[in-house]
């Protein structure tokens, strides 16, 4: 069975039966391979501990470790509790692991802010090296994924700044939002704790050893990296934008280095030897520090995959600089330069063109009004010397002459204007050779407009199912990149336009 169907169909067993749980089960399942933590940001009774829950069963022998934090919990809660017989016998001070977070695969620990400083430090050593110092021993945790959550996130200030840093994803859980979806969890069959997973499903600690290896090996191209840099570029802004009483956003190198593997992570679980934009919409939950920056870093992380990454991938940068250097030579085979006297407006004060014989005192037209005009008649402020202005109905009929509407007649008049020698492009007879040479260059630019419009159209086809999409996405990420795919689509259709109306110069 293929990677990324193993993985699909994990999925959607954990998520069976609850609702609107879609990202919280999708980043949880990602963060467990890759070895990360997840912290759950929402109010009680909404299904954190349940993903959880669920989650061990995707490994074998998976076993789970849930406690509800409170100021008064001691490590004996968490860690296990002290042995009596090897404190007396063998004057050690060890604890009784079995059963407590070092002997547990999964493990979820509600309202975590609450915990001592004695449970943090120890929490910091397991999630930084994946070990319990038990006494004078250190035990090789099997922890796979730690859950945590809290209806708060830490205080400024209260030393809980590390522990904050070592979760990597950050998940806002809500109570059910759709109507439709709350009747069918009040009428429906009770969710269960537990997921029975088909044996070939069930991830082993064999294949995530191998998987550990495999994923190293997987790599990041330049679209991607200059994805990130852009992303990096605008929390910069933002925090340097930040008001004074306002603690700016920071991400840590330690955090994008997390980041950069579990992008790897995705791909590989997606069966790809690279990462793609696609997997780039991870990189927002890693990303915010109170809820407030959510959707900004959503923004954000959004607009560098279609800004940069995809013009990047596509080297649509370099489409254009094709269409100028088309336009350039079109320009210079098929029309030669003359110098012409024409007769152009004269500019008054820097800003109006006066109408030459036009009765009254309003006889100031603006200069940005009369490049406005087109060939239909519009309403139009005409000035006076003084600053008065009128409303006259005005449409253009040459570069130096408009029509004026006067006394219920339209009357034509002509614009003050002086003889100035310009250049124009005259359009000259090319021979067939060189017509050929550029029309070489015109379908080379069409093709490739063509082709990237066939890749992007078949992304929106298949959406998640096809080989550049991700498994891990929401249907809101779905369909956000569906709206932005087809955005790219319509500037396709405009370059190619410019291109075909650029080949009529010559043809």
């Amino acid at each position: 069975m293929l990677i990324r169907d193993r993985i699909k169909r994990i999925l959607e067993s954990i998520g069976e039966g609850m609702f609107e749980k879609e990202e919280v089960t999708m980043l949880g399942v990602l963060s467990a391979i890759a070895g990360e933590s997840i912290f759950m940001l929402g109010p009680p009774g909404v299904g954190k501990s349940m993903v959880a829950k669920r989650l061990k069963h995707a490994f074998k022998e998976g076993r789970s470790f849930e406690y509800l934090m409170n100021r008064f919990s001691t490590p004996d809660e968490i860690f296990g509790p002290i042995s009596i017989k090897k404190l007396s016998k063998e004057d050690k001070y060890e604890r009784m692991t079995e059963g407590y977070l070092p002997g547990a695969t999964v493990v979820f620990l509600d309202e975590i802010w609450k915990a001592g400083p004695a449970i943090q430090n120890a929490l910091l050593t397991v999630l930084n090296e994946k070990i319990y110092r038990n006494g004078d021993s250190e035990i090789k945790v099997k922890l796979q994924a730690l859950f945590s959550a809290s209806n708060e996130l830490p205080e400024e200030n209260s030393g809980l700044e590390a522990l904050w840093d070592r979760f990597l994803i950050r998940c806002f859980v809500d109570r059910i939002l759709d109507e439709d979806n709350f009747y069918r969890m009040i009428t429906e069959r009770h969710t269960s704790n537990t997921v029975d997973l088909e044996e070939e499903l069930v991830i082993t600690q064999e294949e995530i050893a191998e998987w550990d290896l495999a994923i190293h090996e997987v790599t990041i191209p330049k679209n991607i990296l200059k994805t990130i840099t852009t992303i990096r570029k605008t929390i910069a802004k933002f925090a340097q934008e930040a008001k004074e009483d306002e603690t700016p956003l920071y991400v840590s190198d330690r955090r994008w280095s997390k980041i950069a593997r579990l992008l790897k992570t995705a791909a590989f679980l997606n069966g790809r030897s690279e990462v793609n934009l696609a997997d780039c919409l991870l990189i927002s939950p890693c990303l915010w520090s109170k809820p407030s920056e959510i959707e900004e870093t959503k923004k954000w992380v959004s607009q560098a995959i279609f800004k940069v990454g995809f013009p990047t991938e596509f080297k649509l940068h370099l489409v254009e600089a094709q269409i100028d250097s088309f336009r350039e030579e079109v320009m210079k085979t098929a029309f030669e330069v003359k110098k012409m006297v024409e007769n152009v407006p004269q500019l008054v004060n820097g800003k109006y063109h006066t109408i030459m014989e036009f009765p009254g005192f309003h006889k100031n037209i603006l200069a940005e009004d009369f490049e406005l005009l087109g060939g239909g008649v519009q309403d139009v402020q005409l000035y006076s010397s003084a600053g008065g202005e009128q409303t006259f109905k005005v449409s253009k009929i040459s570069n130096t002459e408009i029509e004026v509407e006067v006394g219920g007649h339209f009357r034509k008049f002509s614009l003050v204007n002086v003889e100035e020698t310009v250049e124009k492009h005259i359009r000259i007879k090319i021979g067939p050779e060189v017509v050929e040479i550029l029309n070489r260059q015109k379908e080379e630019i069409l093709n490739y407009l063509d082709k990237v419009a066939i890749i992007l159209s078949e992304m929106r086809e298949q959406g998640k199912d096809h080989p550049m999409s991700s498994i891990f996405l929401t249907k809101k990420q779905a369909q956000a990149m569906d709206f932005n795919l087809q955005m790219i689509l319509k500037e396709l259709v405009a370059r190619k336009t410019e291109v075909e109306k650029i080949g009529m110069q010559y043809g």
